[in-house]
C-alpha cells in the first residue's frame, strides 16, 4: 500500500476545549522578526503549557464568481508561493483544507482543483 503524500497540503479543525490563545506579537530570531501567537493550553497528563505559533501566511476571501471548486480564500506564502483554503464539513464539523502551490506571473497560482460541496460555515471565530 502507498503511503499517502501530503505535501504542501494541510488542513485546521476547531481548537481543542484546552486551547485559548492568550497573547500576540514579535519575536526576534537572529535578526529576523516573526509574528507570534501564544496559545495556551495543557498535556495530556494536565500540565500546563503555552505554545509559540509563527506565522506563515495571511488568507484573503475569494470571488469565486460561480465556480463552486474555486477555494474560499487564498493569499501569499512567503515570496514565491501561494495558499489557498476551501471550507469543508465532516460529521457535522467545520474545517478547512489547504493547498500551497507555487506563484504564477500576474498573481495567478496553478493548483489542482476537485468538486467542493457547497456547505454552510460559521465564519466567526469560536470564543475562547
Amino acid at each position: 500500500m502507498a503511503e499517502y503524500d501530503d505535501t504542501n497540503r494541510g488542513a485546521a479543525f476547531t481548537p481543542f476545549p484546552t486551547q485559548q490563545m492568550i497573547l500576540q506579537g514579535k519575536m526576534n530570531v537572529e535578526g529576523n522578526d516573526y509574528k507570534i501567537v501564544l496559545v495556551k493550553d495543557s498535556t495530556k497528563d494536565g500540565r500546563n503549557i503555552v505554545e509559540v505559533y509563527q506565522k506563515m501566511a495571511v488568507l484573503f476571501d475569494n470571488d469565486k464568481k460561480g465556480n463552486d471548486a474555486a477555494p474560499d480564500y487564498s493569499g501569499p506564502v512567503g515570496e514565491d508561493k501561494r495558499i489557498a483554503g476551501w471550507r469543508r464539513m465532516k460529521d457535522g464539523k467545520p474545517y478547512m483544507s489547504f493547498q500551497v502551490s507555487d506563484k504564477q506571473a500576474g498573481g495567478q497560482q496553478q493548483q489542482q482543483t476537485s468538486s467542493v460541496p457547497d456547505i454552510s460555515f460559521d465564519d466567526e471565530i469560536p470564543p475562547f
